[in-house]
């Protein structure tokens, strides 16, 4: 089975850190980019070509929200969530028609980050899907 390449950004490296040993425990997952800012993720996200980027919303330099429409934009392939630990602060319905994948709240259990991410690229099938 092809692994799903995913690319965090945060600039809170300890939770880069966090996040990308929960990723790596997943034997479907890879990880092949961080980075910590905005203007980073969309070049690493140009040249990495992941399927699924995870990017924050508030972050110094240009902020996620804006470098999540651009990604989008720029490779439209790739799906993209919102990362906060602020849910109030983001409007659903705004986020999905930016043309993101959906908004993921950071302290959410990790099996629900990990199964929107499988959702994302790998659609369900069998019974009641």
């Amino acid at each position: 089975m092809k692994k799903i390449r995913v690319m965090l950004v945060d600039d809170n490296a300890s939770y880069r850190q966090r996040m990308v040993r929960l990723l790596q425990l997943q034997d479907d997952f890879e990880v092949v980019g961080e980075a910590a800012d905005g203007e980073t993720a969309i070049t690493r996200a140009q040249e990495l070509q992941p399927d699924v980027v995870l990017i924050d919303f508030r972050m110094t330099g240009l902020d996620g929200y804006t470098a999540a429409r651009t990604i989008v934009q720029q490779v439209p392939q790739v799906k993209v969530f919102m990362l906060t630990a602020f849910p109030g602060a983001l409007d659903r319905d705004k986020v999905q028609r930016s043309g993101l994948q959906g908004l993921l709240v950071k302290d959410q259990p990790a099996t629900e980050i990990v199964d929107a991410i499988r959702g994302s690229v790998r659609p369900r099938s069998g019974p009641g899907a």
